[in-house]
């Protein structure tokens, strides 16, 4: 029924790209910091890196996937390859099992070994939001490497004091992989309520690489955003949303790399669903002044499911995520302090179910039936005063401690139960207004996860060397309920500066950061190949295996990275700049880890032409060499890859926008670390959008 349901709506939307944008003068950038960092402080003086893509820059970039929205944010890495099935995340060189995921507030734990982590069109959108570096202080299990929260847009994102209805439609192409896009929605308030109403819809075919291949990736998908919103009372306010998505593709089973089908990686007819229900309430009336609560409840399942288009082999994968958490929030003064303590408790509870129609018992290898819980508690205090010992300007302390419990079980097997304390540290001195330096240490966990307990079945198969087919040799998976939780300790120092008023510009300011990370108990996947002696004898099969695959905690590691952001503005001229550098080893032999990332800038720049309702714009990365990794094969050559943009409102007052854009300028050749494959070569990028409010 849903999928009838959005495809009724999928034709017109590709006749009609994204939500009708937010106003330029919203601060949703300020506003989500608050909510994901849980302080009250403006970001220039939070103890902590941050970054946003905030409304304005998706609607000049018009992303396609993860890596389109995420390139520009400093300390994030989108790895797996061009497909959008296949694109994972990490942070800070800490893959995405260490990087927690939120959209409006809930949790996103879906993982895979080989296909994408989060299934969203960007066009629903409108604003995403980093916080780099260990929060499990706040969020617990997964959060070493940071958080990354996704926004979706309500009502209130896209109407003035006044409006009381709009609607948006757009449509949008690209060329590198023919991508036709589109989308309707329709927002209003009537009293105490408002509601969004939004559709959109993608097909694209092959990707068209900068080496002259393509990369197969026929893709098609319909996302629907659906939002009911209630001013119940002064100060009290509940969100009921359902975001859901639907996905059919036809590609390797591994969606990641190049995915050159074969017999160890099959083509395959692959459906993707997730279906996302959250209910987030606040409650802060104002003849209560001490209430200040925040719920969110939610249930989100997802699943993958995949059919070999030569031997029908079927292949399923779900999970399904609950969850509530609540935060209490007091504001008080503690002597000269303005202070807020917040109070917080959390449940969620994944349970994941796999299936394989060629193995006798239906056990998909690498997806076990199990299921995990997660309670916790946590406590964090915001101070903000004067400067001790007589010193200039002001200081924030920001102390918080969190207490996570966990378990993990399967229908077969006993229940593996553990615990964790996180602690945080951060301070801020500010001796000026426009300068300030930042000290952070932080614990952070990562519990193993339900597929690194209770890994089994069978990893992979061969043809038998001697017998050949239909004979084969298998790869078995090896459960191991004895690993041990993953932790880290972070340090960060930086600094910020504001020389705007100094220089006499409209913006100018800096941000600089080093940090180090000691890491234990690492998890990792040990493939241990190896064929049994009685393969290359008679009776050649008995017995015969092609060796085990387990999950193992193996030492201690060491990451070292440094961040430098610049923003820059001035008149009709606006430039952001990163630079970011990723570092580290194994302590125990002093090898290069394999999760490192390259030095990589970052430059946007824009110009707007305010007579001709025209803005302009350029992007450039750069990567250095990689040649950390101990294997040759791993080396990445550095690159430089340039993009320009231009977004035009022909008409004066009216609500027609015109984007386009040149991605890849130089169709360059490229790769990125972990993608196993060129990027996308030259492609056009054309979007036209309506919107119009009353």
């Amino acid at each position: 029924m849903k999928r009838a349901f959005l495809a009724s709506t999928a034709l017109l939307a590709l006749t009609a790209p994204t939500l009708a944008q937010t106003h330029e003068t919203d601060t949703a950038e300020d506003v989500i910091i608050v909510e994901t960092t849980y302080t009250r402080l403006d970001r220039f003086v939070y103890p902590g890196a941050t970054a946003t893509v905030d409304a304005e820059a998706l609607d000049l970039a018009r992303p396609s996937d993860l890596d389109d929205l995420l390139r520009q944010m400093s300390g994030a890495d989108v790895s797996g390859g061009p497909r959008r099935t296949g694109q994972t995340i990490s942070l800070r060189g800490q893959g995405r099992e260490n990087t927690t995921l939120l959209l409006d507030g809930a949790r996103q734990n879906f993982g895979s070994a080989h296909d994408g982590v989060v299934f969203i069109d960007p066009a629903m959108l409108v604003a995403v939001e980093a916080v780099r570096g260990p929060a499990s202080a706040l969020y617990g299990s997964g959060a070493s490497g940071g958080v990354i929260a996704f926004r979706t847009a309500s009502a209130d994102d896209l109407l003035r004091d006044g409006e009381t209805w709009g609607y948006g439609l757009g449509a949008g192409y690209r060329s590198v992989d023919e991508e036709q896009r589109g989308s309707v929605s329709l927002y209003g308030r009537s009293g105490m309520f408002d509601a969004l109403a939004s559709v959109s819809t993608r097909s694209s075919g092959d990707i068209a690489l900068g080496s002259g291949d393509d990369l197969p990736a026929d893709d098609d998908s319909v996302s629907g955003l659906f939002k009911l919103g209630a001013d119940l009372a002064d100060g009290i306010r509940a969100e009921l949303s359902w975001q859901t998505f639907d996905g059919s593709a036809t590609e390797p089973n591994n969606a990641q790399g190049s995915g050159a089908v074969g017999s160890l990686n099959a083509l395959v007819d692959k459906d993707i669903t997730s279906d996302a229900i959250t209910l987030n309430a606040n409650f802060a009336p104002p003849s209560i002044g001490w209430l200040d609560l925040d719920v969110t409840v939610y249930r989100h399942e997802t699943g993958v499911d995949e059919t070999e288009t030569v031997s029908g082999r079927e292949l399923r994968r779900d999970l399904e995520t609950s969850g509530i958490r609540l935060d209490q929030r007091f504001d008080f003064t503690l002597g000269a302090f303005d202070a807020g303590l917040t109070v917080g408790g959390e449940y969620y509870e994944d349970s994941q179910d796999g299936f394989d129609s060629a193995e006798t018992d239906g056990v998909r290898g690498g997806a076990p039936d199990a299921s995990s819980q997660f309670s916790a508690g946590w406590v964090q205090l915001e101070l903000d005063g004067p400067a001790p010992f007589g010193l200039p300007g002001r200081v924030i302390l920001l102390p918080g401690v969190r207490q996570d419990r966990f378990e993990t079980s399967t229908p077969t097997t006993a229940t593996v139960s553990s615990d964790a304390t996180s602690s945080r540290f951060a301070a801020t001195y500010a001796p000026l207004d426009d300068f300030n330096i930042f000290v952070s240490w932080g614990e952070a966990f990562r519990a193993p996860s339900i597929n690194e307990l209770y890994l089994d079945g069978t990893h992979f198969s061969l043809p038998h060397i001697i017998l050949g087919p239909p004979t084969f040799i298998s790869n078995e998976f090896i459960a191991n309920p004895d690993l041990l939780p993953e932790e880290t300790d972070t340090l960060e120092i930086g600094l910020r500066l504001d020389l705007s008023d100094r220089v006499d510009l409209d913006r100018l300011d800096m941000s600089a950061s080093w940090y180090q990370t000691e890491a234990d108990n690492l998890i990792d996947l040990f493939v241990d190949f190896a064929f049994d002696p009685t393969c290359f004898a008679p009776p050649f099969f008995a017995p015969c295996s092609a060796g085990t695959t387990q999950s193992r905690n193996v030492g201690s590691a060491e990451l070292e990275g440094y961040e430098v952001q610049l923003g820059l503005a001035e008149g009709p001229f606006s430039l952001d700049a990163s630079i970011t550098g990723i570092d580290g080893k194994d302590v125990a032999t002093g090898d290069p880890l394999g999760s490192l990332a390259p030095t990589r800038v970052f430059v946007d720049g824009r110009w707007r032409f305010e007579d001709a309702r025209l803005t302009v714009g350029g992007r450039i990365e750069a990567a250095g060499d990689y040649d950390e990794p101990l294997d040759p094969a791993e080396h990445r050559p550095g690159y430089v890859v340039a993009d320009a943009y231009a977004r035009w409102q022909p008409i004066a007052d009216s609500h027609l926008r015109l984007n386009a854009g040149i991605e890849n300028l130089f169709d360059h050749d490229y790769e990125r670390v972990f993608a196993g494959v060129s990027e996308p070569g030259r492609s056009l990028r054309f979007d036209v959008s309506w919107s119009q409010a009353f």
